[in-house]
This record gives C-alpha cells, sequence and structure tokens, in this order.
C-alpha cells in the first residue's frame, strides 16, 4: 500500500529532523517530549493494526527518539535544580 510508504518516509524524516535536538544543548519541556513519546507511541501501536508495518516502524522510532529527548530534558532539570 503506497499510504504505508508515505507516512514512513516523513516519519523518518521526523527522525532525522529530531537529531539536532538529541545532541543539541537545548531541550523541549519534559512534559512536551514526554506526551510526545507517548503520543507517538500509540499511532505507531494503531498503525501496526492496520497493519501498515512500515508506518509503525518508523513512527515507533520517532517515539523512541521522543522518549530519548524526554530522559535528556528530564536529567537536564534535575542537574539546574541541583
Amino acid at each position: 500500500m503506497w499510504q504505508d510508504w508515505v507516512i514512513a518516509f516523513c516519519q523518518w524524516g521526523f527522525v532525522l529532523a529530531l537529531l539536532p535536538t538529541v545532541f543539541g544543548s537545548e531541550k523541549p519541556e519534559v512534559t512536551t517530549a514526554l506526551v510526545t513519546a507517548v503520543l507517538a507511541g500509540v499511532v505507531a501501536v494503531t498503525f501496526f493494526t492496520v497493519p501498515l508495518v512500515w508506518s509503525a516502524l518508523a513512527t515507533a522510532s520517532t517515539s523512541v527518539i521522543w522518549f530519548i529527548i524526554t530522559a535528556q530534558s528530564w536529567k537536564r532539570r534535575r542537574q539546574a535544580g541541583a
């Protein structure tokens, strides 16, 4: 199904677009990153049930990147408060 490939391609684009945030010093708020990670995970599971397998895998990757950013944001917040 061509829609699977289009969605997957876009999601991989999101992953690439997030790499500067992962490797940069500035991070979004913890709640912003966490909510985005969880919702992307829900979308990934939903895609898998359709089944849009490539979209599910790509969106799961986006979710993982957002969870990494969540952890980085949380760590930065803890260090600032200490």
